[in-house]
């Protein structure tokens, strides 16, 4: 199990596995918010961070029917909590295919919010 005690040491165990990081939007409390990404082959792990006591992690199947990225994924394990908690979660999390790994699905959420840059339509 990865020890994460300090900011400093999850992020730098996050760029470590290969995740990347950028800026996405907020809200009315927090102006911005960081996503970090890694895609595994047919998975992604996300760890959406809104501050360091705010993070979502997930992983998600992405390549779900053909629909492209967000419609109708397959959420296969999300964990809310401090980002310390989240990443370390994360970052134990085995890759998939692997002993232990996730593999119970459910459909994401309808209600599940994206911010307008990324909403997708999807296909008739």
């Amino acid at each position: 199990m990865i020890p994460m005690n300090s900011v400093d040491r999850a992020y730098a165990a996050l760029l470590r596995r290969g995740f990347g990081f950028c800026l996405a939007p907020g809200d009315h409390e927090v102006r911005y918010t960081v996503l970090a990404t890694y895609g595994w082959p047919g998975h992604v792990d996300s760890l959406h961070i809104r501050g360091e006591d705010e993070a979502t992690a997930s992983r998600v199947r992405d390549r779900d029917e053909g629909q492209g990225l967000f419609a109708d994924q397959c959420t296969v394990w999300s964990y809310e909590g401090t980002f310390l908690a989240a990443a370390a979660e994360l970052l134990n999390l085995p890759a998939p295919g692997e002993r232990g790994a996730p593999e119970l699905t459910r459909r994401t959420p309808s209600g599940l919010w994206l911010p307008p840059s990324v909403r997708l339509t999807r296909p008739a």
